[in-house]
């Protein structure tokens, strides 16, 4: 039985090798081949890492900051969702808005309360916030706002609330949804502080 295995064994052995020196162009082509597709494969998947923007620090949900709750307490027991959106990645940075109305059916009188959340979600996120948020800041008709954030102000022409806030900048606007152009800074700050405080 042993010497039946060997033969077995020994022939199997040969004719692995008159194989190998038979068809050894096929096989050295074959295995090119095959390495250079494993290559192919890795410099994509590691041009993909690389290019897609990595998310160190996770966006903010503006409807995390101005719940449901927090919009009954200004608007009233009739308070509507006008606008949810969840964070949606650009670049190095992701913007999520929400919005609520009192409910008025009279769209002149409606009152809106709304967020724009736009967060950094890495270090470059952050500095493009940075620069972005003074770069945006008109010249003229902005009141600048103390002890808000890093910085803030006031925009009389479209009624806004511009905060930048560590790694987020924040839209607010609250009053009339007609016109924003009549919103108060007042206002504005009641709800820049039930966001966040």
């Amino acid at each position: 039985c042993y010497d039946i295995e060997k033969n077995y064994m020994n022939n199997y052995i040969q004719n692995t090798k008159a194989y190998i020196i038979n068809n050894k162009k096929d096989l050295i082509v074959g295995t090119t081949i095959v390495f250079g597709i494993i290559i192919i494969v890795c410099i994509i998947a590691f041009s993909l890492y690389n290019s897609t923007p990595k998310v160190v620090y996770q966006p903010t949900n503006a409807c995390a900051l101005l719940t449901a709750t927090k919009a009954k307490e200004l608007l009233g027991k009739n308070t509507l969702t006008s606008s949810v959106s969840a964070p949606t990645l650009s670049g190095d940075t992701a913007a999520s808005n929400c919005g609520y109305t009192n409910g008025d059916s009279d769209t002149n009188n409606m009152i809106v309360a709304a967020i724009i959340v736009r967060s950094g979600i890495n270090d470059k996120g952050v500095e493009q916030n940075k620069t972005e948020f003074a770069a945006g800041r008109p010249s003229t008709g902005t009141t600048t706002i103390k002890d808000l954030g890093e910085n803030a102000y006031f925009n009389q022409k479209l009624g806004q609330l511009n905060i930048l806030d560590g790694r987020r900048w924040i839209i607010i606007s609250y009053g009339i949804g007609s016109s924003p152009e009549t919103n108060t800074e007042e206002d504005a700050l009641k709800l820049a502080h039930k966001i966040l405080y």
